[in-house]
Protein backbone atom coordinates (compact mmCIF):
# COMPACT_ATOMS: atom_id res chain seq x y z
CA UNK A 1 0.00 0.00 0.00
CA UNK A 2 1.54 3.21 -0.96
CA UNK A 3 2.24 6.11 1.61
CA UNK A 4 -0.35 8.49 -0.40
CA UNK A 5 -2.73 5.81 -0.14
CA UNK A 6 -1.95 5.27 3.79
CA UNK A 7 -1.91 8.66 4.81
CA UNK A 8 -5.62 9.23 2.89
CA UNK A 9 -7.02 6.12 4.91
CA UNK A 10 -5.68 7.52 8.30
CA UNK A 11 -7.09 11.22 7.05
CA UNK A 12 -10.53 9.14 6.40
CA UNK A 13 -10.88 7.22 9.69
CA UNK A 14 -9.62 9.90 12.36
CA UNK A 15 -9.74 13.13 11.04
CA UNK A 16 -9.53 14.82 14.21
CA UNK A 17 -6.55 12.72 14.78
CA UNK A 18 -4.72 15.51 12.03
CA UNK A 19 -6.87 18.08 12.77
CA UNK A 20 -6.33 18.72 16.43
CA UNK A 21 -3.43 16.20 17.19
CA UNK A 22 -5.94 15.04 20.23
CA UNK A 23 -8.19 12.65 18.95
CA UNK A 24 -7.51 9.52 17.14
CA UNK A 25 -10.04 8.02 20.31
CA UNK A 26 -13.18 7.94 18.00
CA UNK A 27 -14.79 6.32 15.83
CA UNK A 28 -16.75 6.87 12.25
CA UNK A 29 -14.97 10.13 11.77
CA UNK A 30 -15.50 9.75 8.38
CA UNK A 31 -19.34 11.99 9.73
CA UNK A 32 -17.05 14.99 9.86
CA UNK A 33 -16.45 14.91 6.05
CA UNK A 34 -17.86 17.86 4.16
CA UNK A 35 -21.19 16.39 2.22
CA UNK A 36 -21.31 18.91 -0.40
CA UNK A 37 -19.57 21.11 -2.51
CA UNK A 38 -21.33 23.89 -0.92
CA UNK A 39 -19.84 22.76 2.65
CA UNK A 40 -16.82 22.17 1.45
CA UNK A 41 -15.88 25.66 -0.30
CA UNK A 42 -17.43 27.44 3.11
CA UNK A 43 -14.15 25.76 4.76
CA UNK A 44 -15.94 22.09 5.65
CA UNK A 45 -18.67 23.79 7.78
CA UNK A 46 -21.89 25.88 8.16
CA UNK A 47 -24.20 25.63 10.10
CA UNK A 48 -25.79 28.57 9.62
CA UNK A 49 -26.51 29.59 5.89
CA UNK A 50 -29.78 29.86 4.90
CA UNK A 51 -30.36 28.16 1.42
CA UNK A 52 -32.12 25.98 -0.56
CA UNK A 53 -29.74 23.34 -0.87
CA UNK A 54 -30.84 20.19 1.32
CA UNK A 55 -26.92 19.11 1.92
CA UNK A 56 -26.80 22.02 4.88
CA UNK A 57 -29.34 19.71 6.65
CA UNK A 58 -26.43 17.66 7.73
CA UNK A 59 -24.72 19.86 8.80
CA UNK A 60 -27.74 21.24 11.45
CA UNK A 61 -30.88 20.00 10.79
CA UNK A 62 -32.72 23.06 11.88
CA UNK A 63 -31.50 24.17 8.58
CA UNK A 64 -34.28 22.08 6.59
CA UNK A 65 -36.60 24.61 5.38
CA UNK A 66 -39.39 24.41 3.04
CA UNK A 67 -37.36 25.53 0.01
CA UNK A 68 -35.60 22.36 0.12
CA UNK A 69 -39.17 20.51 -0.38
CA UNK A 70 -39.01 18.33 -3.78
CA UNK A 71 -35.70 18.67 -4.35
CA UNK A 72 -32.34 16.32 -4.32
CA UNK A 73 -28.88 15.90 -4.03
CA UNK A 74 -25.94 13.72 -5.28
CA UNK A 75 -22.50 14.93 -4.49
CA UNK A 76 -19.23 13.07 -5.09
CA UNK A 77 -15.74 13.69 -4.12
CA UNK A 78 -12.04 12.90 -5.26
CA UNK A 79 -9.99 12.60 -1.71
CA UNK A 80 -6.88 12.25 -0.75
CA UNK A 81 -5.00 8.73 -2.38
CA UNK A 82 -7.72 7.48 -4.73
CA UNK A 83 -10.57 7.66 -1.36
CA UNK A 84 -13.68 8.57 -2.58
CA UNK A 85 -16.85 9.23 -0.67
CA UNK A 86 -20.13 11.51 -1.29
CA UNK A 87 -23.78 11.67 -0.43
CA UNK A 88 -27.26 11.48 -1.62
CA UNK A 89 -30.24 12.58 -0.55
CA UNK A 90 -33.60 13.66 -0.82
CA UNK A 91 -36.20 16.39 0.93
CA UNK A 92 -39.73 16.82 1.17
CA UNK A 93 -42.49 19.11 3.27
CA UNK A 94 -45.60 17.60 4.88
CA UNK A 95 -48.38 19.88 5.87
CA UNK A 96 -48.72 20.34 9.53
CA UNK A 97 -46.31 18.14 9.94
CA UNK A 98 -43.26 19.63 8.92
CA UNK A 99 -40.18 19.14 6.40
CA UNK A 100 -38.46 15.34 6.20
CA UNK A 101 -35.38 14.74 4.33
CA UNK A 102 -33.18 11.50 3.99
CA UNK A 103 -29.91 10.54 2.52
CA UNK A 104 -27.21 8.07 2.85
CA UNK A 105 -23.22 9.66 3.33
CA UNK A 106 -21.05 7.15 2.10
CA UNK A 107 -16.64 6.63 1.82
CA UNK A 108 -15.02 3.82 -0.15
CA UNK A 109 -10.93 3.49 0.19
CA UNK A 110 -10.91 1.53 -2.93
CA UNK A 111 -8.38 -1.79 -3.68
CA UNK A 112 -5.47 -2.16 -0.67
CA UNK A 113 -2.61 -4.63 -0.38
CA UNK A 114 -3.13 -6.33 2.70
CA UNK A 115 -0.12 -8.30 4.72
CA UNK A 116 0.31 -10.17 7.83
CA UNK A 117 2.60 -9.35 10.74
CA UNK A 118 5.12 -10.60 8.83
CA UNK A 119 4.96 -8.89 5.59
CA UNK A 120 3.49 -11.48 3.76
CA UNK A 121 0.90 -10.70 1.41
CA UNK A 122 -2.78 -11.61 1.98
CA UNK A 123 -4.59 -10.47 -0.43
CA UNK A 124 -6.35 -7.12 -2.00
CA UNK A 125 -9.12 -5.61 0.48
CA UNK A 126 -11.15 -2.23 0.82
CA UNK A 127 -12.54 -0.25 3.62
CA UNK A 128 -16.34 1.36 3.88
CA UNK A 129 -18.57 3.27 5.61
CA UNK A 130 -21.54 4.18 5.43
CA UNK A 131 -24.50 6.36 7.47
CA UNK A 132 -28.36 6.61 6.44
CA UNK A 133 -29.86 9.87 7.69
CA UNK A 134 -33.17 10.63 8.36
CA UNK A 135 -33.82 13.90 9.14
CA UNK A 136 -36.80 16.15 10.59
CA UNK A 137 -37.37 20.07 10.72
CA UNK A 138 -40.21 22.40 11.94
CA UNK A 139 -40.95 26.10 12.71
CA UNK A 140 -41.64 27.46 15.95
CA UNK A 141 -41.91 31.41 16.68
CA UNK A 142 -39.20 32.49 13.44
CA UNK A 143 -37.25 30.03 15.29
CA UNK A 144 -36.56 26.28 13.71
CA UNK A 145 -35.35 23.24 15.48
CA UNK A 146 -34.90 19.35 13.84
CA UNK A 147 -32.61 16.75 14.36
CA UNK A 148 -31.25 13.78 12.09
CA UNK A 149 -31.10 10.47 13.09
CA UNK A 150 -27.95 8.27 11.65
CA UNK A 151 -27.67 4.65 11.59
CA UNK A 152 -24.04 3.75 10.81
CA UNK A 153 -22.07 0.68 9.03
CA UNK A 154 -18.31 0.17 8.64
CA UNK A 155 -16.19 -2.20 7.49
CA UNK A 156 -12.42 -1.60 7.85
CA UNK A 157 -11.10 -4.95 6.24
CA UNK A 158 -12.47 -8.66 6.01
CA UNK A 159 -13.60 -9.43 9.55
CA UNK A 160 -13.57 -6.20 11.31
CA UNK A 161 -17.04 -4.76 10.62
CA UNK A 162 -18.94 -2.42 13.55
CA UNK A 163 -22.41 -0.50 13.53
CA UNK A 164 -23.80 2.07 15.48
CA UNK A 165 -26.05 5.13 15.55
CA UNK A 166 -26.21 8.33 15.97
CA UNK A 167 -27.95 11.89 16.34
CA UNK A 168 -27.63 15.27 15.46
CA UNK A 169 -30.04 17.99 17.54
CA UNK A 170 -29.72 21.31 16.07
CA UNK A 171 -31.40 24.70 16.15
CA UNK A 172 -31.62 27.91 13.55
CA UNK A 173 -32.78 31.26 13.60
CA UNK A 174 -33.62 34.41 10.62
CA UNK A 175 -34.37 37.86 11.02
CA UNK A 176 -37.08 39.04 9.02
CA UNK A 177 -35.53 40.47 6.80
CA UNK A 178 -33.49 37.23 5.87
CA UNK A 179 -30.39 38.66 5.93
CA UNK A 180 -28.81 37.62 9.01
CA UNK A 181 -29.03 34.09 10.19
CA UNK A 182 -27.88 32.02 13.16
CA UNK A 183 -27.65 27.89 13.77
CA UNK A 184 -26.12 25.53 16.61
CA UNK A 185 -25.78 21.85 16.28
CA UNK A 186 -25.06 19.36 18.84
CA UNK A 187 -23.42 16.36 16.17
CA UNK A 188 -23.08 13.19 16.73
CA UNK A 189 -24.73 12.19 19.81
CA UNK A 190 -24.93 8.20 19.77
CA UNK A 191 -23.19 5.00 20.56
CA UNK A 192 -20.94 2.27 19.30
CA UNK A 193 -23.35 -0.67 19.13
CA UNK A 194 -20.87 -3.40 17.92
CA UNK A 195 -17.18 -3.14 17.98
CA UNK A 196 -14.14 -4.24 15.01
CA UNK A 197 -13.38 -7.13 17.68
CA UNK A 198 -15.27 -8.68 19.30
CA UNK A 199 -14.96 -8.41 23.21
CA UNK A 200 -13.22 -5.05 22.81
CA UNK A 201 -14.48 -1.81 24.59
CA UNK A 202 -16.86 0.42 22.59
CA UNK A 203 -15.39 3.51 21.25
CA UNK A 204 -16.62 6.66 21.31
CA UNK A 205 -18.33 8.84 18.45
CA UNK A 206 -16.84 12.23 17.18
CA UNK A 207 -19.32 14.51 19.15
CA UNK A 208 -18.67 18.39 18.43
CA UNK A 209 -20.34 21.31 19.14
CA UNK A 210 -20.89 23.76 16.22
CA UNK A 211 -22.30 27.46 16.25
CA UNK A 212 -21.87 30.16 14.01
CA UNK A 213 -23.47 32.85 12.25
CA UNK A 214 -24.18 34.12 8.72
CA UNK A 215 -24.94 37.63 7.47
CA UNK A 216 -26.14 38.68 4.32
CA UNK A 217 -25.31 42.42 3.08
CA UNK A 218 -28.20 44.53 2.28
CA UNK A 219 -26.97 46.58 -0.59
CA UNK A 220 -24.21 44.07 -1.94
CA UNK A 221 -25.12 40.27 -3.11
CA UNK A 222 -22.56 38.95 -0.47
CA UNK A 223 -22.94 36.66 2.40
CA UNK A 224 -20.41 36.23 5.63
CA UNK A 225 -20.39 33.49 8.09
CA UNK A 226 -18.02 32.74 11.40
CA UNK A 227 -18.34 29.18 12.46
CA UNK A 228 -17.16 28.03 16.01
CA UNK A 229 -16.06 24.65 15.63
CA UNK A 230 -15.37 21.99 18.45
CA UNK A 231 -16.70 23.96 21.03
CA UNK A 232 -16.69 21.32 23.83
CA UNK A 233 -13.17 20.89 23.51
CA UNK A 234 -11.30 24.76 24.33
CA UNK A 235 -7.79 23.48 23.95
CA UNK A 236 -6.62 22.38 20.65
CA UNK A 237 -3.27 22.57 20.80
CA UNK A 238 -1.66 19.68 22.24
CA UNK A 239 2.16 20.06 23.13
CA UNK A 240 4.82 17.35 22.83
CA UNK A 241 6.97 17.69 25.38
CA UNK A 242 9.48 15.62 23.91
CA UNK A 243 9.37 17.35 20.42
CA UNK A 244 12.05 19.08 19.43
CA UNK A 245 12.02 22.56 18.36
CA UNK A 246 11.40 24.10 15.22
CA UNK A 247 14.19 26.08 13.82
CA UNK A 248 14.72 28.81 11.29
CA UNK A 249 16.66 29.15 7.96
CA UNK A 250 19.59 30.14 10.34
CA UNK A 251 19.58 27.21 12.56
CA UNK A 252 17.79 29.27 15.45
CA UNK A 253 14.54 28.04 17.57
CA UNK A 254 11.44 30.11 16.24
CA UNK A 255 9.91 31.47 19.66
CA UNK A 256 6.16 31.10 19.31
CA UNK A 257 4.06 34.00 19.15
CA UNK A 258 0.70 34.85 20.72
CA UNK A 259 -0.48 30.93 21.57
CA UNK A 260 -3.72 32.70 22.79
CA UNK A 261 -4.56 33.94 20.02
CA UNK A 262 -3.48 30.48 17.89
CA UNK A 263 -5.70 28.88 20.50
CA UNK A 264 -8.86 30.72 19.86
CA UNK A 265 -8.74 31.13 15.95
CA UNK A 266 -8.49 27.47 16.07
CA UNK A 267 -12.21 27.20 16.60
CA UNK A 268 -12.81 29.55 13.75
CA UNK A 269 -13.95 28.65 10.47
CA UNK A 270 -14.29 31.79 7.78
CA UNK A 271 -16.43 32.24 5.02
CA UNK A 272 -17.97 34.28 2.55
CA UNK A 273 -20.19 33.68 -0.80
CA UNK A 274 -20.63 36.27 -3.62
CA UNK A 275 -24.05 36.22 -5.61
CA UNK A 276 -23.56 37.03 -9.60
CA UNK A 277 -27.49 37.05 -10.01
CA UNK A 278 -29.72 33.92 -9.32
CA UNK A 279 -27.06 31.91 -11.86
CA UNK A 280 -23.88 32.20 -10.04
CA UNK A 281 -22.79 31.45 -7.03
CA UNK A 282 -18.47 32.30 -5.35
CA UNK A 283 -17.36 31.23 -2.38
CA UNK A 284 -13.99 30.86 -0.29
CA UNK A 285 -13.57 29.44 3.07
CA UNK A 286 -10.56 29.17 5.60
CA UNK A 287 -10.06 26.84 8.49
CA UNK A 288 -7.69 28.09 10.68
CA UNK A 289 -7.47 24.67 12.70
CA UNK A 290 -6.87 22.35 9.38
CA UNK A 291 -4.33 24.88 8.32
CA UNK A 292 -2.33 25.19 11.40
CA UNK A 293 -2.30 21.10 12.02
CA UNK A 294 -1.76 20.05 8.11
CA UNK A 295 0.75 22.34 6.70
CA UNK A 296 4.44 21.77 6.04
CA UNK A 297 6.59 23.42 9.16
CA UNK A 298 8.06 25.99 7.05
CA UNK A 299 5.35 26.41 4.16
CA UNK A 300 1.65 26.88 4.57
CA UNK A 301 0.69 27.20 0.45
CA UNK A 302 -3.23 26.85 0.34
CA UNK A 303 -3.65 24.52 3.15
CA UNK A 304 -6.89 25.37 5.29
CA UNK A 305 -8.37 27.24 2.02
CA UNK A 306 -10.97 26.30 0.11
CA UNK A 307 -12.71 27.59 -3.25
CA UNK A 308 -16.11 26.91 -4.94
CA UNK A 309 -18.52 28.02 -7.13
CA UNK A 310 -21.85 27.60 -7.95
CA UNK A 311 -24.31 27.31 -11.05
CA UNK A 312 -28.27 27.37 -10.74
CA UNK A 313 -29.87 26.93 -14.46
CA UNK A 314 -33.99 26.14 -14.14
CA UNK A 315 -34.42 22.88 -11.93
CA UNK A 316 -30.76 21.99 -11.72
CA UNK A 317 -27.49 23.14 -9.50
CA UNK A 318 -24.14 22.52 -10.40
CA UNK A 319 -21.43 22.94 -7.19
CA UNK A 320 -17.85 22.51 -7.40
CA UNK A 321 -15.20 22.96 -4.45
CA UNK A 322 -11.77 22.84 -4.07
CA UNK A 323 -9.89 22.00 -0.39
CA UNK A 324 -6.33 21.87 0.35
CA UNK A 325 -5.12 19.29 3.01
CA UNK A 326 -1.52 19.81 2.66
CA UNK A 327 1.05 21.51 -0.08
CA UNK A 328 1.77 18.90 -2.07
CA UNK A 329 -0.71 18.53 -4.69
CA UNK A 330 -1.87 14.51 -3.86
CA UNK A 331 -3.23 16.73 -0.72
CA UNK A 332 -5.70 18.47 -2.85
CA UNK A 333 -9.36 17.49 -3.00
CA UNK A 334 -12.02 18.05 -5.21
CA UNK A 335 -15.67 17.69 -4.65
CA UNK A 336 -19.06 18.03 -6.98
CA UNK A 337 -22.69 18.04 -5.83
CA UNK A 338 -25.25 18.17 -8.45
CA UNK A 339 -28.80 18.91 -7.08
CA UNK A 340 -32.27 18.73 -8.46
CA UNK A 341 -35.47 20.69 -7.94
CA UNK A 342 -38.61 18.33 -8.57
CA UNK A 343 -41.09 20.59 -8.23
CA UNK A 344 -40.28 23.10 -10.47
CA UNK A 345 -41.88 22.01 -14.06
CA UNK A 346 -39.17 21.76 -16.68
CA UNK A 347 -38.72 24.14 -19.18
CA UNK A 348 -41.35 23.55 -22.23
CA UNK A 349 -39.79 22.19 -25.64
CA UNK A 350 -39.28 24.48 -28.32
CA UNK A 351 -42.25 24.01 -31.18
CA UNK A 352 -40.89 22.29 -33.74
CA UNK A 353 -40.30 24.87 -37.08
Amino acid sequence: MSNTRIYALLICLSPLMLAAQIGGRNVYDFLNLPTSAHLAALGGINVSTWDDDLVMATANPALLNPDMSQRAALTFSSYLGGVRYGYAGYARSIKKWGEFHSGIQFLNSGKMQGADEFGNLTGEFSASELAWYLGYSRAWKGFRYGANLKVISSTLAPGYSSWGAAMDLGGAYRSKNELFSAGVTLRNLGAQFSTYVPGAGREPLPFEIVAGVSNKLRYMPMRFSLTLIQLENPILIYRDPNAEPELDLSGNPIEEKNPWADQMFRHAVFSTEFYLGNFLRLRAGYNHLRRQELRAANRGGMTGFSLGAGIRAGRFALDYAFSSYGVQQPLQSHQWSIGLDLEKPAPAAAPAQ
